[in-house]
């Protein structure tokens, strides 16, 4: 690779994460100006931060339906709309002033976001050496996520310094930036497997038991974490006694937790794969059961939930990437269905992992999330053993296959390996028996001195 294209990979991947932040900064930071956004519009708390929740699942439902339905498009010009539509609904949510158009300008960027952060996943692959993917699909989905800890006092702060809008404004402002600068740098090849794909050649990616098992895997893993993680604040104030500068301090090591988890999930991709999954869900369970007992110790608390922090996104690169091999090798036609998967399942384990947390809360109290997180995580483990022993046995018979290709010699091939052409005292001989000539020529007639020499087989 020349200095130029070096310069090149490095300048896109950038953007792309950059474009991952800006995603996620447009959902999540609405948690942060909820009560500015409630008395802004005269609406209740309570009804603008279920907004939360649609955008969660709008996501969830729409990244995999998009991504079906535009399979046969090209990818650079989808994307492009897509990010047309993205801009503009952040537009429309500087427009509004009631709940019902600012409810219609969130679903807008909720619709598209997964479908772009999946289309800019599948870019990786067309921009850096193959060693590098993992580390790079980490790095993009960590600025998805660290978005939900760095955006959200960023739109706080906006809007306690000047209102509600300042906050969407500076989505707004950051989503032009990047798609500005993103679009003109964006390979305009690749995606050609998918010229051909129809609704059933993609679905039957889902009819692959490795792929719902990584589904599965990561409901149950993104669950367990959102189980916690959706009360922590509370958490923080009501058991540890935190005050509101404490708190987020607190917050703020927990989201370069989250960041150094993503890293680590590319290491983890690169260097075990999906066999390290059941060991980190295992440990995950283990820390979020330990909550119950260490976040009235103070410190001791604080670093445990620096630990959960730290392996709560170490699955990604590994699901992400699996997703897509398995796409590659077995479903070409479903490659961007692929890479929508996981943001989809994402999506849908954060809904589920919320319900139930205010579910567990009310019955048993903040205390109890770690344990019922623990739960989720153990199901995560178990699911996780289950997908690497399904990828250890496709990879057995994968390679039973080949070898099994490799050691059988045809008995035509073997009795003819004849380069074309090549002419015999029988005739025009291909590469194989098969190809001889339909008109042979006539044997030499044998000499009086030398008896008749009939051909052998």
């Amino acid at each position: 690779m020349t200095a130029s294209t070096s310069g090149r990979s490095s300048l896109l991947t950038a953007l792309l994460v950059a474009l991952a932040f800006a995603l996620g900064f447009a959902e999540f930071v609405l948690i942060g100006i909820t009560p500015d956004v409630a008395s802004g519009l005269g609406e209740p708390l309570t009804l603008i931060g279920d907004i939360v929740g649609y955008y969660a699942l709008a996501c969830a439902i729409a990244t995999p339906a998009v991504a079906l339905a535009t399979a046969r498009a090209d990818r650079f010009k989808l994307m492009a709309t897509l990010l047309i539509v993205f801009n503009a609904g952040n537009l429309l949510t500087l427009l509004a002033n009631g709940y019902t158009l600012f409810l219609i300008s969130r679903l807008l960027p909720a619709a598209t976001s997964g479908t772009l952060l999946a289309i800019a996943l599948t870019y990786v692959s067309d921009i850096v050496p193959k060693g590098k993917t993992a580390s790079v699909v980490g790095l993009l989905l960590a600025g998805f996520s660290v978005s939900s800890v760095i955006g959200v006092p960023i739109g706080a702060t906006l809007a306690d310094l000047f209102d509600w809008k300042a906050a969407y404004g500076c989505v707004l402002l950051l989503g032009l930036v990047v798609s500005a600068a993103l679009l003109p740098l964006l390979p305009r090849t690749g995606g050609a497997a998918q010229a051909t794909a129809t609704l059933r050649s993609q679905l039957r990616l889902l009819g692959d038991g490795r792929v719902l098992a990584n589904i599965a895997m990561i409901l149950a893993g993104a669950a367990s974490t959102y189980v916690f993680y959706t009360y922590l604040a509370p958490m923080l104030k009501d058991v540890m006694g935190l005050g509101s500068e404490s708190v987020s301090l607190v917050l703020l090591l927990f989201g370069a937790a989250c960041v150094g988890s993503n890293l680590l999930s590319g290491w983890v991709a690169s260097r075990f794969g999906i066999r390290a999954l059941p060991l980190a869900f295992a440990a995950h369970a283990v820390l979020l059961a330990l909550l119950a007992a260490s976040i009235p110790l103070g410190a001791i608390g604080v670093a445990n939930i620096l630990a959960i922090g730290l392996l709560m996104y170490v699955m990604n690169s590994t699901v992400q990437m699996l997703f897509q091999d398995v796409a590659r090798t077995d479903y070409p036609s479903a490659l961007t269905f692929s890479a929508s998967l996981h943001p989809m399942a994402f999506n849908a384990g954060i809904a589920i992992g919320s319900l139930a947390g205010g579910v567990v809360v009310n019955a048993g109290g903040l205390l109890a999330t770690g344990p019922a997180g623990a739960l989720f995580a153990i199901a995560a483990a178990a699911l996780a053993l289950a997908l690497s022993r399904m990828t250890s046995k496709q990879r057995r018979q994968q390679s039973a296959n080949k070898n099994r290709g490799s050691n059988a010699v045809p008995h035509a091939a073997a009795t003819s390996a004849v380069p074309f052409p090549k002419k015999t005292r029988w005739g025009i001989i291909g590469e194989t028996t098969e190809e001889v000539c339909a008109c042979p020529a006539k044997p030499n007639k044998p000499s009086s001195n030398e008896p008749s020499k009939l051909p052998t087989a």
